[in-house]
């Protein structure tokens, strides 16, 4: 996942005392027992196999360990060791200066500019400490997407068109391959072993998400997976190799794009190059616009378990999510995947982000900038990831009936006079479920679910005849076993009164000028020089975008800001009008991200091609007006950042879109 930010504080400068013992500048020593990390993990068929036993992952992912204070490193790794973790994912890379930190300044430049620092050094901390510890690295290679330089870093180095010339380009694929050479051939400060020598870097991943989106059938990502993992089989034979995908599917005549060949990833093939040791795949419902978030992430495991297993290699769910502003439990959602990956077979889960301390940061912790992150603060989605760490490293513990609300989410707003009630049991044993029950405010009225269909779920009702109220409600879920322990959970919601109105309480009608917007980043497109501009048109007055869509992709994406939009946290509804030329075909699907997450708010609701626009005349120019509603949903304590997201989909243009009227309404009860 494209991730970012932290502060930075002053590096130490460490000194080799003996082979086994370094001291730091300050008064802090450390000494390394290496005995902990010994031997390899290797593949053997569709297992790993670490010093002649089977060996699955319990790991997490956290991209700050190569640019984050010692202290926030030490932190991150101490907290691993007491989940159980035993893998982390980091990133092996800093294309350009980034955070003051570099790895790869121009291509093929490797110091380090003055007054900046090494994030290889870091990255070397990072490799010598989790050796101490006994936790093993996936290091990836770049990444998809431009935080830290990553692929459009490489496509702007050499003036290349487009973003999926990195995998064609020659000139581009010599400099990864440089550069790869570089980073496996390095020797570590710390512990003055080579990289491709160092057992703790269990595997070497080509790339963060890598999309070849202009070639639908997967073959230019196939190709150049192919080739880049035989080159680094030479480099490090001893290490695995993964391509660190999403898990996309190239399937033909598939409606849903994860599995169609939309993103340009044929995964079915991809795990089965020689030299790709085992497959991996992410997953985000909400991101990519799935409903049902966790019966479609439980498909996904399923699905790649399956053709795992068909291809005789293992399989990682290396990345996943539920951030903390959806609106289904967390926690069961993380229980269930977690336990679908272990019964299927799975070799590995990492769940995205552990994050830890930061001096830096008021109240001690690294910020959640994305919504996705866990702490080991002892609650109950520790708890969970802790008892399956246990499970996937085949250490006994006490398992017990279980019971979550799988909705509606606890401390949630909900609207409506009937609200449905999901509970979702999971039985030890031989045990089996009684009964489950609720009682709503106290009510003497017990309401009863109904026995689940195929998904597992118990269903209900409640609603006014049952003691539901508008403003805060209390449940409580009794759900008894025929063996063992019973569960007894308590949910608070707030039920909202129905909506009568809008009223406005933030507008942009760019009159004075462009009001705080700036360029908000590209994907696949780019803004020309101006980017932004106030256009005055006769009577008119807009906020102007000079874009380049290449018109070859079906997700080509450009991003306005604004960080100050007043009382957004209030908002509840935001609407804005769009204009395009009428000399262009195409379709468009914009969206908003509003608040302190990266959440896409209104995704695939406002898709629609060119043609089926109305037509207006702006001071005698035509132009194809689009109508943008999005509700914000609860944006309650988030800060004044918002986004507008256009997104080309094969829409060639080189020129201007313009957008007005921007609304942010709240509602009215």
């Amino acid at each position: 996942m494209n991730k970012f930010k932290t502060k930075i504080i002053a590096t130490a400068i460490f000194a080799m005392l003996s082979s086994n013992t370094y001291a730091v500048s300050t008064t802090e020593e450390y000494s390394f027992d290496y005995a902990q990390i010994k031997d390899f993990v290797r593949q053997d068929g569709n297992k790993f196999i670490l010093e002649g036993q089977e060996f699955r992952i319990s790991g997490t992912n956290n991209y700050y360990m190569h640019y984050g204070s010692k202290q926030m490193i030490l932190s991150v790794l101490d907290d691993a060791q007491k989940l159980g973790i035993n893998v982390i994912r980091v990133w092996g890379f800093m294309d350009g200066l980034h955070h003051n930190h570099t790895m790869q300044f121009k291509p093929g430049d490797y110091k380090v500019p003055d007054g900046n620092k090494s994030a290889l050094e870091k990255l070397d901390f990072t490799v010598a400490e989790a050796k101490k510890r006994g936790i093993r690295l996936v290091i990836a290679l770049t990444n998809n997407w431009e935080d830290f330089g990553g692929i459009p870093q490489y496509v702007k180095w050499f003036n290349a068109k487009e973003h999926d010339d990195f995998y064609t380009d020659k000139k581009i694929r010599l400099c990864y391959k440089n550069y790869v050479t570089h980073i496996i051939e390095h020797v570590n400060q710390y512990t003055n072993i080579k990289n491709s020598d160092e057992p703790t870097i269990m595997t070497w991943e080509l790339a963060n998400e890598p999309r070849a989106a202009s070639d639908k059938s997967g073959k230019k990502l196939l190709k150049w997976a192919d080739e880049m993992s035989t080159y680094i089989r030479k480099l490090a034979p001893k290490q695995l190799i993964a391509l660190g995908s999403e898990g996309f599917f190239a399937r033909k005549n598939n409606p849903d794009w994860t599995y169609n060949g939309n993103d340009g990833v044929d995964w079915d093939n991809i795990i089965r190059l020689p030299n790709i040791s085992y497959g991996t795949l992410h997953l985000y419902p909400k991101t990519w616009s799935k409903d049902n978030a966790e019966q479609w992430g439980t498909q996904w495991i399923k699905e790649h378990a399956r053709v795992a297993k068909e291809a005789d290699k293992p399989v990682v769910l290396e990345e996943y999510g539920i951030g903390k502003d959806e609106s289904i439990n967390r926690e069961f959602v993380y229980r269930k995947w977690t336990k679908t990956a272990y019964d299927e077979g799975l070799n590995g889960t990492m769940f995205w982000i552990l994050t830890s301390k930061d001096p830096s940061n008021a109240n001690g912790l690294y910020p959640d900038y994305d919504g996705f992150r866990v702490l080991n603060n002892q609650s109950e989605l520790t708890d969970i990831l802790k008892n399956h760490s246990k499970d996937m490293r085949n250490i006994k513990h006490i398992n017990e009936n279980e019971s979550y609300i799988a909705f509606p989410k606890n401390n949630s707003k909900q609207k409506g006079e009937k609200i449905q009630l999901k509970v979702y049991p999971f039985v030890n044993g031989d045990s089996a479920v009684k009964s489950i029950t609720a009682n709503v405010n106290g009510n003497n009225q017990i309401i009863s679910f109904a026995e689940p269909d195929s998904d597992g779920y118990y269903t209900a009702y409640v609603d006014f005849n049952s003691g539901l109220v508008y403003g805060e409600n209390n449940l409580t879920v009794n759900t008894e076993f025929t063996k063992g322990n019973n569960v007894k959970r308590d949910l608070k919601f707030e039920l909202e009164k129905p909506v009568t109105g809008y009223k406005n309480i933030a507008e942009f009608n760019f009159s004075e000028g462009i009001s705080d917007f700036s360029e908000g980043g590209t994907y696949q497109a780019e803004f020309l020089k101006p980017e932004l501009e106030h256009a005055v048109l006769g009577d008119e007055k807009l906020l102007k975008l000079n874009v380049n869509l290449p018109g070859t992709n079906d997700w080509e994406e450009i991003r306005v800001h604004n960080q100050n939009v007043t009382d957004l946290s209030e908002a509840k509804l935001v609407s804005f009008d769009i204009y395009y030329p009428t000399d262009i075909q195409g379709g468009v699907r914009p969206y908003v991200v509003a608040g302190d997450g990266w959440v896409k708010l209104g995704v695939d609701k406002n898709n629609k091609n060119l043609s089926e626009m109305e037509i207006v005349n702006i001071n005698n120019t035509p132009l194809y007006k689009q109508h943008i509603s999005v509700d914000l949903g609860d944006l309650s304590g988030k800060n004044g950042d918002f986004y507008i997201c256009i997104v080309g989909n094969k829409l060639k243009l080189k020129g201007s879109i313009f957008i007005d009227n921007l609304q942010f309404k709240k509602p009215l009860f």
